[in-house]
């Protein structure tokens, strides 16, 4: 079954954080990087790709060290040095992508409620966004020790819908990877695919409502060009 979908005509929106409302990319890598060397091990290269950014934590880091060869039983080690060199890091390499702010400006003004349900930690989602003055927008952050299953599943989601008192087919999820569009997916919500993030094409198995590259094209979301079918 179809209906017209407009992003204006939401009620809620929920978003991810990391390669959605923040570009962290620098902090995370170097946080690793310095991590690593606490343990033991060689440095990342500046330009080094990090993979799995979409999991749970510390699913990243296990992804990193496999990579690297680093061996399982360093696992403990390297999560409490990470937690400790990004708690320091504290955002500040971090930024909001272009048209961020406007967007959620725009969304206040027509009264749509905002969440955040990202895969990292709680304490770690509101210490970015109160970095970078994102925090008063949302009424409801989720990390993924906020929840029994995180994303791909439908809790989060779920979740941070039902808190705002909104159900899940009058909203919309704003994401970058494959999880995200899987967490809506099953969460029956509709997705709208933030193709400058972090993720791959991946994302294009499961449905999505609108894709974008910048957030000034969200400001013209209820246009009749982007009216499209959500599934």
């Amino acid at each position: 079954m179809t209906r017209n979908f407009q992003l204006a005509d939401c009620k809620a929106i929920a978003f991810d954080l990391d390669g959605t409302l923040l570009d962290t990319m620098d902090d995370i890598r170097n946080s690793v990087s310095l991590a690593l060397c606490d343990c033991g091990y060689e440095p990342l290269a500046a330009d080094y790709h990090m993979p799995n950014l979409h999991g749970a934590f510390p699913a990243v880091l296990v992804a990193v060290m496999r990579d690297r060869n680093v061996p399982a039983s360093a696992l403990d080690a390297v999560v409490q040095a990470f937690k400790a060199h990004y708690a320091e890091a504290a955002h500040r390499r971090s930024h909001p992508y272009p048209g961020v702010i406007d967007f959620l400006r725009d969304c206040q003004a027509r009264g749509i409620k905002l969440a955040v349900c990202t895969n990292k930690l709680y304490h770690s989602a509101v210490q970015g966004l109160e970095q970078q003055q994102l925090a008063p927008f949302f009424s409801v952050v989720l990390g993924s020790d906020s929840v029994s299953r995180p994303k791909p599943d439908a809790e989060p989601l779920l979740k941070a819908f039902d808190a705002l008192g909104v159900a899940p087919g009058d909203a919309a999820y704003v994401g970058d990877t494959h999880a995200d569009a899987l967490s809506a997916h099953n969460a029956g919500v509709p997705c709208v695919w933030f193709r400058a993030g972090y993720g791959s094409e991946q994302v294009q198995d499961y449905p999505q409502v609108l894709a974008f590259d910048d957030y000034a094209e969200l400001m013209t979301a209820d246009s009749p060009e982007l009216n499209l079918a959500a599934v």
